[in-house]
């Protein structure tokens, strides 16, 4: 299954739920005795654009790489494309806590992150007489065909940089239009919230919003925590472990996968606590919950910090050790008890 699967059930529960709100008549706004502003507000500059800007810049960064190894084919530069990619690729996995807003309804998520990609259909573009511009890739071209996956497979193999001698030009070419298609689609990404949806996200509860109430805005962090956490548990590790489909591990040709599934998780602590690790802090969830129940708050701290070490314990690479039945369930396991505990604990306490 792929992972935009998973993402559009969590995003049609969104829209349903925003569509029930529109066609009562009488909709009821929650009780925001608790005012959440602050914490949206550090939310939307802290978090999300602190790490979206990050994004921009080393998808830029990538592009760059690629284009000098392509004009200059040594394999001292394969090897700065393939470290640019996984520098790159950090900033993305630690954005997944909130695949909402433009991401979203830009489908900038599939754009960027489809996978498994398509290998063969790969191969016969490369194989074609296509013009394999930017524009190409863009318009002419699905979604597994392009972004961070398609990029990967063209510079790894086994875990390992590929020898720079076995690409060809056709390879090259993709190569630089993929990287370029990337960070439009990251600097269209942190565009869009910097020109107006942050402003939006900040503005919940006025009119111009999309959000009725800070309450809901609030619901919408709290909803991209449960939703990662799902994805990593039940999806990007669960998904592979059980059919035992190598095909169906994220990051498979780098070898970055429990890389991938960390920084997802941390992804979730930036998202709870309001912060990230380029700047300083935000305040955040995590404030509300003290107040609430600080005992609450210790544990969501301490679930996050297992459920992080839990997939370190994962033998590496992880596409190699879809065996390894303890650890991999201890990993499920850790992921679960977040989700649980934001569905059943976090949510009633920010809707009362």
């Amino acid at each position: 299954m792929k992972r935009n699967t998973i993402k559009l059930s969590i995003l049609l529960s969104i829209v349903l739920f925003f569509a029930a709100c529109t066609e009562n008549d009488d909709p009821v706004t929650p009780d925001e005795s608790y005012d959440f502003s602050i914490i949206i507000n550090d939310f939307a500059d802290h978090v999300v654009v602190g790490t979206y800007l990050d994004l921009k810049t080393k998808s830029a960064d990538l592009q760059i790489k690629c284009e000098a190894f392509a004009n200059d084919p040594t394999q001292a530069n394969l090897d700065a494309v393939a470290d640019a990619w996984k520098t790159t690729r950090e900033p993305w996995e630690l954005s997944e806590a909130f695949i909402f807003g433009p991401v979203s309804f830009l489908s900038i998520d599939p754009s960027m992150d489809t996978w498994p990609m398509d290998e063969s259909q790969l191969q016969s573009v490369l194989e074609g007489n296509f013009e394999l511009t930017p524009d190409f890739v863009r318009d002419g071209l699905g979604y597994s065909l392009r972004g961070y996956h398609t990029i990967e497979y063209l510079v790894f193999k086994d875990g390992q940089k590929k020898n720079a001698a076995d690409l060809n030009d056709r390879e090259k070419e993709y190569l630089i239009s993929a990287s370029v298609v990337l960070a439009e689609d990251a600097n269209i990404l942190y565009e869009q919230w910097t020109s107006g949806f942050a402003n939006e996200f900040k503005n919940a509860g006025n009119s111009g919003s999309r959000y009725i109430s800070k309450v809901q805005a609030t619901l919408e962090i709290v909803e991209g925590i449960i939703g990662i956490a799902d994805e990593v548990g039940n999806g990007k590790i669960s998904d592979p472990y059980i059919s035992k489909d190598v095909l169906k591990v994220e990051s498979q040709f780098s070898w970055n996968s429990l890389t991938d599934f960390s920084n997802n998780i941390k992804s979730v602590r930036n998202a709870y606590t309001g912060g990230y690790n380029l700047g300083s802090d935000g305040i955040g969830l995590d404030e509300f919950i003290k107040i609430q129940n600080p005992e609450l708050n210790t544990r969501i701290l301490a679930e996050i910090d297992a459920a992080i070490n839990a997939i370190g314990s994962i033998p590496s690479p992880f596409r190699n050790n879809l065996n390894a039945d303890v650890q991999i369930q201890t990993a499920i396991d850790a992921c679960n008890t977040i989700l649980n505990t934001f569905q059943t604990e976090v949510k009633p306490l920010v809707t009362q």
